[in-house]
């Protein structure tokens, strides 16, 4: 393995990073910043009544928070998993791609979310009876990591593992995840076992794949040693991110904690990219 110079490797990763990058990177905060800074009654008003829903409080509510708490929080998940995706495509050379499924997602997925809200929570989730925060938007660039990473090994192998397969173990684990750490809620753990056998068996069908990719991976330590270490902890830091930063402990007081947005969050962002890179490398290059 070749280490080589640390402080070479690191100027690498960020390499042709513009000050339009961090512009671009940066609006988003900003704008839910500036939205935190207006009055109360305001903020209030932009919120998602789920009962009494205004037009514009369908996309509205994703850029209000209720308090300077659960702002910071969603700001945290925006640095973490923003920076994290913005170094890895800056590196692969894929800023732009980065950046339009960002904003399509902050376009789209507010309004997504708030129609699964307005359709369900009356019946599924009755003691929620508004809905503000930036946790769905934040949650789908977690979504994207995984899929940003199988592409950058499909690119370099020139071999598609973009496939159906590989969404469905992505998906699944998503899904196991879930009932897993609420199954305190659902109380069936039939459920648990029957996706983890279908996450496990996929994981058997994929395993050449897997095989290709740990090889691909140990290749890069003759290069960046930064990059490779980059390559190893995506998978991992999409394994244990929701256990750790995703809400688990649903009731607080006498209120519930909107969990299940997260995770609608999370999801859209998988399923949105993977459509985007599967269709990007089904296109013969121009």
């Amino acid at each position: 393995m070749r280490f080589g110079s640390l402080k070479e490797d690191f100027f690498e990763l960020f390499r042709n990073i513009l000050l339009k990058d961090i512009i671009l990177f940066s609006i988003f905060p900003i704008i839910l910043l500036s939205i935190m800074l207006l009055p109360e009654a305001i903020r209030q008003i932009l919120s998602f009544s789920i009962y009494e829903p205004s037009w514009w409080q369908f996309f509205s509510h994703s850029f209000v928070h209720k308090d300077w708490g659960h702002f910071l929080n969603n700001l945290r998940g925006y640095l973490i998993f923003g920076f994290i995706l913005f170094i890895f495509a800056n590196k692969i050379k894929e800023k732009n791609v980065l950046f339009w499924l960002v904003l399509s997602i902050i376009i789209s997925l507010p309004i997504l979310s708030s129609l699964v809200e307005f359709m369900f929570y009356p019946k599924l989730l009755p003691m929620i009876k508004t809905s503000q925060g930036a946790s769905g938007i934040v949650s789908a660039l977690l979504g994207i990591l995984p899929i940003f990473w199988i592409y950058y090994f499909s690119k370099k192998e020139k071999t598609n593992f973009t496939t159906t397969y590989y969404l469905n173990i992505v998906m699944l684990y998503v899904a196991s995840l879930f009932v897993f750490i609420y199954t305190g809620i659902h109380k069936r753990l039939l459920i648990n076992v029957a996706l983890l056998t279908l996450f496990l068996f996929f994981i058997f069908i994929y395993r050449k794949n897997i095989k290709l990719i740990l090889k691909s991976i140990a290749e890069e330590s003759k290069g960046n040693i930064l990059f490779y270490f980059i390559l190893f902890f995506i998978p991992l830091f999409f394994i244990l991110a929701p256990t750790i930063l995703f809400p688990t402990n649903v009731i607080q007081g006498n209120s519930l904690v909107d969990f299940f947005m997260h995770y609608i969050g999370l999801v859209y962002g998988i399923l949105i990219s993977f459509i985007f890179f599967k269709v990007k490398f089904s296109r013969p290059p121009v």
